[in-house]
């Protein structure tokens, strides 16, 4: 069964690992404040979804699913969850245009903006 949940502080350590499997170049730093989703299928986890609170906007820092799992609705979860977290703010994501999550950003009513040659997404509230 594919659940998602709110890892709490204690669980970030076992968490970044998780992230550097799935991102092994990224270098993965979770405060106590931070939001992070995980995504579980019979007690592993295969997805997450870092989220920071930058004041009047979120920043959705990192978000991925275990490659063995793509395409069975764990990103879709993950976004549905982050959604109701994030519904009276912007949320903004810096994003490769390649990158093959960008098809359900877009779904979810994200938009490209362009800040320099950095690509970000952005979700308005209510979007």
């Amino acid at each position: 069964m594919l659940n998602v949940r709110l890892a709490q502080p204690c669980e970030h350590d076992d968490a970044k690992d998780f992230i550097q499997s799935i991102f092994p170049d990224a270098s993965v730093f979770i405060s106590d404040e931070d939001t992070l989703l995980l995504a579980e299928f019979q007690g592993e986890k295969v997805g997450f979804a870092h989220l920071i609170d930058g004041g009047e906007r979120f920043i959705l820092q990192g978000f991925g699913v275990d490659k063995s799992m793509r395409g069975r609705g764990v990103g879709t979860m993950l976004m549905e969850h982050l959604l109701d977290i994030v519904d009276d703010k912007p949320l903004f994501l810096k994003v490769k245009v390649m990158n093959p999550a960008v098809d359900l950003y877009a779904r979810y009513g994200f938009f490209l903006k362009k800040f320099g040659q950095i690509n970000v997404l952005v979700k308005k509230p209510n979007n």
